[in-house]
């Protein structure tokens, strides 16, 4: 596939882009992303899609938390591998 046709996220504006957005718009680009996702995962843009997924998820989070900021752990990390892979 050409280089030119691969989606890159800007890791450094996505996240600010999230702030701005509603939960409505967060769950919604969760929900489109995922499809995107699972339609075709070997997608060249299937990291930018998991990436978006990730972001907007991170945005509900931080909302549910009281607006706080939470640096995650490597067991918060691990937690999360092991839910998705029971999710599957």
């Amino acid at each position: 596939m050409p280089a030119y046709a691969q989606k890159n996220i800007d890791h450094a504006a996505y996240p600010r882009l999230c702030r701005r957005r509603s939960d409505a718009e967060l769950l919604f680009v969760i929900a489109d992303a995922r499809a995107a996702h699972d339609a075709n995962p070997e997608n060249p843009n299937a990291g930018y899609y998991l990436d978006e997924i990730s972001y907007c998820a991170d945005e509900l989070a931080r909302r549910a938390r009281g607006g706080r900021r939470q640096r995650p752990t490597a067991a918060d990390a691990a937690a999360a591998e092991l839910a998705e892979l029971l999710e599957d």
